[in-house]
Protein backbone atom coordinates (compact mmCIF):
# COMPACT_ATOMS: atom_id res chain seq x y z
CA UNK A 1 0.00 0.00 0.00
CA UNK A 2 1.23 3.35 -0.64
CA UNK A 3 1.81 6.31 1.59
CA UNK A 4 0.20 9.31 1.05
CA UNK A 5 3.15 10.91 0.03
CA UNK A 6 4.13 8.69 -2.87
CA UNK A 7 -0.09 8.82 -3.31
CA UNK A 8 0.64 12.31 -4.18
CA UNK A 9 3.81 11.73 -5.89
CA UNK A 10 2.43 9.08 -8.35
CA UNK A 11 -1.03 10.84 -8.75
CA UNK A 12 1.35 14.41 -10.06
CA UNK A 13 3.63 12.33 -12.30
CA UNK A 14 0.19 10.53 -14.02
CA UNK A 15 -0.95 14.34 -14.15
CA UNK A 16 1.93 16.01 -15.12
CA UNK A 17 2.43 13.58 -17.66
CA UNK A 18 -1.28 13.17 -19.67
CA UNK A 19 -2.26 17.16 -19.50
CA UNK A 20 1.07 18.78 -18.59
CA UNK A 21 2.57 20.55 -15.74
CA UNK A 22 1.68 24.07 -15.73
CA UNK A 23 -1.92 23.00 -16.66
CA UNK A 24 -2.01 21.06 -13.96
CA UNK A 25 -3.34 22.32 -10.46
CA UNK A 26 -2.00 21.30 -6.89
CA UNK A 27 -6.20 21.17 -6.20
CA UNK A 28 -6.22 18.19 -8.94
CA UNK A 29 -3.10 16.42 -8.11
CA UNK A 30 -4.80 15.94 -4.49
CA UNK A 31 -8.26 15.20 -5.49
CA UNK A 32 -7.17 12.61 -8.25
CA UNK A 33 -4.55 10.79 -4.94
CA UNK A 34 -7.51 11.31 -2.72
CA UNK A 35 -6.43 13.27 -0.36
CA UNK A 36 -7.26 16.90 0.86
CA UNK A 37 -5.90 20.15 -0.76
CA UNK A 38 -3.67 20.83 2.74
CA UNK A 39 -2.91 17.51 2.90
CA UNK A 40 -0.23 17.77 -0.45
CA UNK A 41 1.27 21.08 1.21
CA UNK A 42 1.96 18.78 4.42
CA UNK A 43 4.32 16.51 2.38
CA UNK A 44 5.74 19.00 -0.61
CA UNK A 45 6.02 22.86 0.74
CA UNK A 46 4.77 23.88 -2.95
CA UNK A 47 4.35 22.43 -6.54
CA UNK A 48 7.62 23.39 -7.35
CA UNK A 49 8.72 21.20 -4.33
CA UNK A 50 6.83 18.33 -6.33
CA UNK A 51 8.27 18.67 -9.32
CA UNK A 52 11.64 18.81 -8.19
CA UNK A 53 11.36 15.96 -6.02
CA UNK A 54 10.15 13.80 -9.25
CA UNK A 55 12.66 14.71 -11.57
CA UNK A 56 15.36 14.07 -8.71
CA UNK A 57 13.74 10.59 -7.85
CA UNK A 58 13.65 10.09 -12.02
CA UNK A 59 17.39 10.99 -12.17
CA UNK A 60 18.29 8.69 -8.98
CA UNK A 61 16.50 5.98 -10.37
CA UNK A 62 16.42 5.40 -14.28
CA UNK A 63 20.36 6.70 -14.66
CA UNK A 64 22.45 5.70 -11.77
CA UNK A 65 25.02 2.94 -11.89
CA UNK A 66 24.28 2.09 -15.76
CA UNK A 67 27.62 0.52 -16.25
CA UNK A 68 27.21 -1.31 -12.74
CA UNK A 69 27.66 -5.52 -12.68
CA UNK A 70 29.92 -4.84 -15.93
CA UNK A 71 32.74 -6.75 -16.29
CA UNK A 72 36.25 -4.69 -15.94
CA UNK A 73 37.22 -6.29 -19.33
CA UNK A 74 33.91 -5.06 -21.50
CA UNK A 75 34.92 -3.48 -24.56
CA UNK A 76 32.98 0.34 -24.93
CA UNK A 77 30.84 -0.92 -27.52
CA UNK A 78 29.38 -3.56 -25.01
CA UNK A 79 29.26 -0.64 -22.18
CA UNK A 80 27.89 1.46 -24.19
CA UNK A 81 25.51 -0.73 -25.65
CA UNK A 82 24.28 -2.19 -21.90
CA UNK A 83 23.72 1.22 -20.55
CA UNK A 84 21.35 1.83 -23.25
CA UNK A 85 19.19 -0.61 -22.91
CA UNK A 86 19.44 -0.02 -19.16
CA UNK A 87 17.92 3.04 -20.04
CA UNK A 88 15.25 2.52 -22.84
CA UNK A 89 14.41 -0.49 -20.63
CA UNK A 90 13.87 1.61 -17.39
CA UNK A 91 11.56 4.06 -19.32
CA UNK A 92 9.35 1.96 -20.95
CA UNK A 93 8.67 0.21 -17.66
CA UNK A 94 8.14 3.96 -15.94
CA UNK A 95 6.48 5.76 -19.19
CA UNK A 96 5.06 8.37 -17.25
CA UNK A 97 8.69 9.56 -16.31
CA UNK A 98 10.08 9.50 -19.79
CA UNK A 99 7.07 12.15 -20.36
CA UNK A 100 8.18 14.12 -17.41
CA UNK A 101 11.67 14.75 -18.51
CA UNK A 102 10.49 15.54 -21.92
CA UNK A 103 7.89 18.29 -20.48
CA UNK A 104 10.89 19.63 -18.35
CA UNK A 105 13.52 19.65 -21.00
CA UNK A 106 10.72 21.46 -23.17
CA UNK A 107 10.13 24.10 -20.45
CA UNK A 108 12.44 23.69 -17.84
CA UNK A 109 10.42 24.13 -14.64
CA UNK A 110 12.94 22.01 -12.55
CA UNK A 111 14.76 24.56 -10.43
CA UNK A 112 18.93 24.61 -10.82
CA UNK A 113 19.05 23.14 -7.53
CA UNK A 114 17.56 20.03 -8.68
CA UNK A 115 19.26 19.79 -11.50
CA UNK A 116 22.54 19.79 -9.76
CA UNK A 117 21.11 16.91 -7.56
CA UNK A 118 19.77 15.08 -10.48
CA UNK A 119 23.36 15.08 -12.42
CA UNK A 120 24.52 13.52 -9.58
CA UNK A 121 22.93 10.52 -10.36
CA UNK A 122 24.37 10.19 -13.44
CA UNK A 123 28.07 12.17 -13.48
CA UNK A 124 30.29 8.96 -13.15
CA UNK A 125 28.59 7.75 -16.63
CA UNK A 126 28.97 10.98 -18.06
CA UNK A 127 32.75 11.13 -16.99
CA UNK A 128 33.03 7.45 -18.56
CA UNK A 129 31.64 8.95 -21.50
CA UNK A 130 33.99 12.12 -21.67
CA UNK A 131 37.00 9.60 -20.83
CA UNK A 132 35.92 7.53 -23.99
CA UNK A 133 35.59 10.46 -26.16
CA UNK A 134 39.09 12.03 -25.16
CA UNK A 135 40.27 7.90 -25.88
CA UNK A 136 38.80 8.56 -29.54
CA UNK A 137 35.94 5.86 -29.17
CA UNK A 138 32.89 8.39 -30.05
CA UNK A 139 32.71 10.75 -33.44
CA UNK A 140 35.12 13.78 -33.26
CA UNK A 141 32.34 16.21 -33.19
CA UNK A 142 31.24 18.38 -29.93
CA UNK A 143 30.47 15.98 -27.14
CA UNK A 144 27.67 17.82 -26.12
CA UNK A 145 26.21 18.01 -29.27
CA UNK A 146 27.01 13.89 -29.52
CA UNK A 147 24.88 13.14 -26.65
CA UNK A 148 21.86 15.55 -27.76
CA UNK A 149 22.03 13.43 -30.98
CA UNK A 150 22.38 9.86 -29.15
CA UNK A 151 20.04 11.17 -26.44
CA UNK A 152 17.13 11.70 -29.48
CA UNK A 153 17.60 8.62 -31.13
CA UNK A 154 17.31 6.92 -27.86
CA UNK A 155 13.94 9.32 -27.17
CA UNK A 156 12.77 7.74 -30.73
CA UNK A 157 13.92 3.77 -30.18
CA UNK A 158 11.74 4.23 -26.49
CA UNK A 159 8.72 6.02 -28.55
CA UNK A 160 8.80 3.40 -31.57
CA UNK A 161 8.84 0.72 -28.63
CA UNK A 162 6.33 1.86 -26.56
CA UNK A 163 3.84 2.65 -29.77
CA UNK A 164 4.67 -0.82 -30.63
CA UNK A 165 4.22 -2.54 -27.24
CA UNK A 166 7.69 -3.87 -26.62
CA UNK A 167 9.37 -3.96 -23.74
CA UNK A 168 13.01 -3.97 -25.11
CA UNK A 169 15.63 -2.85 -27.46
CA UNK A 170 16.26 -4.93 -30.32
CA UNK A 171 20.20 -5.87 -30.80
CA UNK A 172 19.56 -3.80 -34.11
CA UNK A 173 18.19 -0.66 -32.22
CA UNK A 174 21.42 -0.52 -30.11
CA UNK A 175 23.60 -0.88 -32.61
CA UNK A 176 21.88 2.18 -34.34
CA UNK A 177 22.53 4.21 -31.11
CA UNK A 178 26.01 2.59 -30.72
CA UNK A 179 26.56 3.52 -34.61
CA UNK A 180 25.59 7.23 -34.10
CA UNK A 181 28.67 7.29 -31.46
CA UNK A 182 31.57 5.49 -32.74
CA UNK A 183 34.50 6.82 -34.45
CA UNK A 184 34.46 6.02 -37.84
CA UNK A 185 37.42 3.46 -38.89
Amino acid sequence: MLSTKDKIFQSALELFASQGIQVTSTAQISKKAGVASGTLFVHFKSKQELIDTIYISIKKNAFADLNGNMPNDSSVKVQFKEASRKIIEYFLTNYNEFIFLGLVDIDPMVSEEARAIGFKNFEKSMTDMKQFFKEGYFRDIDFDLLMQISWSTTETIIKNLKLRNLNKPSESELNIIWDIMKKSP
